[in-house]
């Protein structure tokens, strides 16, 4: 193939993927079915931005398509499985505002803490967030205290607690070794339980005080 002819289909190449991002790009009054078919399609894909994008168009063309409520929590599911927490909160969280009765209001509170519990990758080094999610997670008990989510709950809330207990201790010893003892002591106050450490892989503690 000489180099004119290469050049010339991949010309042609390019006009046809411009054409059709085009296409794409400005597709628009489709039926609520179509929107959320194309969910679908792009959840499928593993492109949950374009999946995002159909969502806010069947928003837009159709505000009380029945299909909303039931891609919320699709879309919030994907992003979950994905780890795109934040987004799944948010999906969540618009749920409970539009559509949940009261019974599905406790499901919505028990996902956004569970949402907020997986999140944490490093849980020693945010004290601040692992405080607010033991907030929340105290907060559903609470307020459903014979909830059918309450053992997993209490689960979430103890590994919670002794991860804020861990972080007292690694900070204090940082603090120590630092010849800081009025800093260390204000963490070691916060230690009031014995506790026994969590086993923590060395490639893992590299990064850890």
């Amino acid at each position: 193939m000489n180099i004119k002819k290469a050049f010339g289909l991949g010309l042609i190449a390019l006009s046809l993927f411009t054409g059709c991002a085009q296409k794409e790009k400005f597709i628009s009054n489709q039926t609520a079915l179509y929107w959320h078919n194309e969910i679908y399609k792009h959840i499928d894909q593993m492109d949950l931005d374009s999946a995002d994008d159909k969502f806010t168009s069947l928003e837009v063309e159709h505000p009380n398509s029945p299909y909303i409520p039931i891609d919320l929590l699709i879309l919030a599911q994907a992003h979950q499985n994905i780890g795109e927490y934040q987004l799944a909160e948010f999906y969540i969280t618009e749920y409970e505002k539009r559509y949940a009765n009261r019974y599905e209001k406790e499901w919505c509170e028990y996902k956004k803490a569970k949402i907020r519990f997986l999140s944490f990758t490093n849980a020693y080094t945010n004290q601040k967030e692992l405080q607010n999610t033991l907030n929340l997670v105290n907060s559903v008990l609470i307020n459903y205290p014979n909830s059918i989510y309450r053992y997993e709950l209490n689960t979430m809330k103890k590994k919670l607690e002794l991860s804020i207990l861990v972080f007292n201790n690694n900070i204090a010893k940082l603090y120590n070794k630092l010849d800081k003892p009025k800093a260390a002591k204000i963490y070691e106050q916060n230690i009031t339980t014995p506790y026994i450490p969590p086993k923590i892989p060395w490639y893992k503690r590299l990064f850890y005080w």
